[in-house]
């Protein structure tokens, strides 16, 4: 995806949030009908306040679930397809779907709910098309303001996620060129062949790391390249001292997932645990469904949480990492990190199952 790219569909149904906005709305409603209705005698009592307002508040939130729930419908049928939308198709979907909403929910809210004339929905504005139609349009304009800023507020997160993805690779990447090709250099005149393994596998390793900069968003499959490239290159510096196994199933590689959030993980196990230890180890990446998530762990049989500690490791790649994952998930990515008996380090990467 280029950076000034249009994400994909920013929609999905968030019950608590829709609820919050309905209310707000409803209350908007509220004030709206007094103003207009305002010497009727219903507004007199207690009571018809109560019943004017416990009428908008429900139509508001009949209409807002039903809108709510047609653009995250909408936008899941979509799906990539939304950033290859012009302007004046995403202009309908954004107009077109409160418009549906209404001819939906109006309809039924009007047979659940007694009305009454002190209510948006009572016979002075129902008999008068021009009411109907003054109110279609303005809750049109007001759902189409919501999601229209909604989605601005997400393009905005996601520019912000793109430019920290390119300050983590910006970060990775010197350290590991420099390393690489004085590896190369001093290589090829001892073991020429040796030198030409790491070099294709460094060249493997850029062309994924391409790749994923480019996008802010990838496959397990493609991190998958990533890594094996990664610890391809590795291997060839650190020879018998390094054994890696990548344990996932082909059907998992298909599985979506923000770009660079499994190779930092991987990255420290190699620069942590296995380097420093003068005997090595292994390293391992496994994934699997759990109840809806994708599980991904990368376990090594290094020097464990003290030894990183003591070399002066920050914990900054991971913090980024934290960061990335909650502008994409929310509380939904959870990233964990445990010590493996009787020496070594597990981080576990959890996260909704296809929900990018």
């Amino acid at each position: 995806m280029r950076p000034n790219a249009v994400p994909p569909a920013p929609f999905a149904f968030t019950p608590w949030r829709t609820l919050r906005f309905a209310a707000i709305v409803g209350a908007g409603f509220t004030v709206l009908t007094f103003a207009l209705s305002a010497g009727h005698p219903s507004w007199h009592t207690l009571d018809g306040w109560a019943r004017a307002i416990g009428t908008c508040l429900a139509f508001s939130a009949l209409i807002s679930f039903t809108i709510d729930l047609l653009f995250a419908a909408g936008a899941r049928l979509m799906g990539p397809r939304y950033a290859t939308l012009t302007t004046w198709q995403r202009g309908l979907f954004h107009w077109g779907t409160p418009l549906v909403g209404l001819a939906i929910s109006v309809p039924i809210g009007s047979l659940m709910i007694e009305t009454d004339p002190a209510t948006p929905s009572g016979p002075q504005l129902r008999t008068t098309p021009f009411g109907a139609i003054a109110f279609m349009l303005l809750v049109t304009a007001i759902f189409y303001g919501y999601f229209a800023i909604r989605a601005r507020q997400l393009r905005a997160e996601r520019q912000a996620a793109e430019a920290q993805l390119r300050l983590l690779q910006a970060q990775m990447e010197p350290h590991f060129l420099f390393n690489t090709l004085a590896n190369v250099v001093s290589l090829m005149d001892a073991d020429t062949p040796r030198a030409k393994a790491m070099l294709e596998s460094f060249t493997d390793y850029l062309r994924a790391s391409l790749g994923s900069l480019r996008q802010p968003e990838h496959t397990l499959g493609e991190e998958l390249d990533l890594i094996d490239a990664y610890l391809r290159v590795v291997k060839t510096r650190m020879d018998d001292r390094l054994s890696y196994r990548i344990d996932v199933a082909p059907a998992l590689r298909a599985s979506r997932l923000p770009a660079l959030s499994v190779q930092p993980l991987v990255e420290n196990a190699i620069v942590h645990g296995l380097e420093p230890s003068v005997a090595g180890g292994s390293v391992t990446i496994a994934a699997q469904l759990d109840e809806g998530r994708l599980v991904v762990r990368v376990t090594d049989d290094g020097l464990g949480l003290d030894a990183t500690r003591r070399s002066g490791g920050t914990g900054t790649a991971l913090n980024n990492l934290r960061e990335r994952l909650q502008r994409a998930h929310g509380v939904s990515a959870v990233l964990s990190i445990e010590p493996v008996a009787p020496h070594g380090v597990r981080a576990t990467l959890s996260l909704p199952h296809g929900a990018l």
